[in-house]
């Protein structure tokens, strides 16, 4: 959710998962997700870090948190199986990727698209060199 706190709509005595779900898959690549992902695992959980975030991106953790609960923290940037078949899926039409695009920018304004947070409802920016 982008209202509210997520943390206690998935995880919280009333949410969606009381006490946190086993694993947790981080697909925004932004500090605060990667933060509330922590959160979210219960004991024993693992997170996975997927989103592409930032160089040189600090996160604010509880080493006694990830000790005490045991939580798993990995990082995952590569699986070669998928390629191929979402290349076939966006080519058949399957996938209407233009509806994942927010927006384009130019290979000079990808380190501050990187460097800022997401703007209210955007979802993927597209870097295209040569753009002017």
């Amino acid at each position: 959710p982008s209202a509210g706190d997520p943390v206690a709509a998935i995880a919280g005595p009333n949410g969606l998962a009381p006490g946190g779900v086993d694993v947790v898959l981080e697909c925004a690549g932004v500090r605060d997700t990667v933060e509330q992902s922590m959160r979210i695992a219960k004991a024993g959980g693992t997170v996975v870090i997927v989103g592409v975030v930032p160089q040189g991106m600090k996160v604010e953790i509880e080493p006694f948190d990830l000790l005490f609960r045991e939580l798993k923290v990995l990082g995952s940037f590569l699986n070669p199986f998928t390629h191929g078949r979402a290349a076939q899926l966006i080519a058949s039409g399957a996938i209407e990727i233009d509806r994942l695009i927010s927006r384009q920018v130019s290979l000079e304004d990808a380190p501050d698209v990187i460097a800022n947070p997401p703007a209210p409802g955007e979802v993927k920016v597209l870097v295209v060199p040569g753009r002017g």
